[in-house]
């Protein structure tokens, strides 16, 4: 019985299932809900008992070991030294039962993932254009203070009365640092954001690079594909064109994106970027 009781609790404790709604983490912290689940954590929104607010609590995930603890460790660092209200705002960091939790003001508003797959929203050439400057906003910000986000995709981009929000920095490093990477390569190969994000060169230019793949969601927002090309699919093998292909965008914005994926001679930091989107709308 007494080996049962410790392989099960030996189980329990690497296990990554969510806590249910209700638990109480750090003695303070209600969970409420599964805000989402990333590779190596589990984000909950949770009620703080002490002050009443809602928070953002996220748990480095179980079975990733050390690795999983030391980039928790690593994003709590760098959200204490960014003090912005529209990047989650650092309040605490503790342990519990051999499982690590590190807490931040909640962020309300919905995802842009969710606005454009769940909702069906749909975002033109100028909407996309007014919205990456918005987040240029942020970015700059983010690299003046010397970090770099690293994992800018349209799930950590949020939206509520217009206002947009800049949420996970759980890849996020200093300029020029290193990656933190796991002792085995076990775990890089357990997702390929793993192999695409944590081994990046923490550089201005990585954030650029995702700028261009975000436009490129918001744009296919508005894409259809053309119907005689639909029922020409269904008896004959289709060659995949190129977005530059499939978009109608104007010559400007092609070239924008096109140096932001490196296909095009790249910018060389975010204001860059900013002067050349603001031209556009300003004509």
């Amino acid at each position: 019985m007494r080996l049962y009781s410790t392989i099960h609790s030996f189980i329990s404790a690497w296990r990554d299932d969510p806590r249910e709604k209700g638990v109480c983490l750090g003695q303070r912290y209600e969970v409420q809900e599964v805000l989402g689940e990333g590779s190596y954590g589990i984000t909950y929104k949770c009620l703080d008992g002490t002050t009443g607010k809602e928070v953002a609590v996220k748990q480095a995930r179980p079975s990733k070991g050390d690795y999983a603890v030391k980039l928790l460790n690593q994003e709590a660092e760098i959200i204490s030294a960014l003090q912005h209200p529209d990047i989650p705002a650092f309040i605490d960091l503790f342990q519990e039962k051999g499982r690590s939790y590190l807490v931040m003001s909640y962020m309300e508003g919905d995802t842009l993932e969710d606005l454009i797959f769940g909702q069906g929203i749909k975002y033109d050439e100028k909407q996309t254009i007014l919205i990456t400057l918005q987040l240029l906003h942020l970015i700059e910000y983010v690299h003046n203070q010397g970090y770099v986000h690293l994992d800018l995709r349209i799930p950590n981009v949020l939206f509520h009365d217009g206002r947009l929000t800049l949420i996970d920095f759980g890849l996020a490093r200093k300029i020029g640092a290193a990656p933190l990477l796991p002792k085995s390569s076990f775990f890089m190969k357990l997702s390929a954001q793993s192999r695409s994000n944590t081994g990046k060169v923490a550089s201005e230019q990585a954030d650029l690079y995702d700028i261009g793949h975000f436009m490129l969601f918001m744009l296919y927002s508005t894409y259809e594909v053309p119907v005689r090309e639909t029922e020409l699919n269904l008896h004959t093998s289709h060659t995949e064109q190129s977005w530059q292909e499939e978009l109608r965008l104007s010559a400007e914005l092609k070239l924008i994106i096109e140096r932001l994926l490196g296909i095009k001679q790249p910018f060389h930091c975010s204001d860059e970027l900013k002067t050349a989107l603001t031209a556009i709308i300003s004509t």
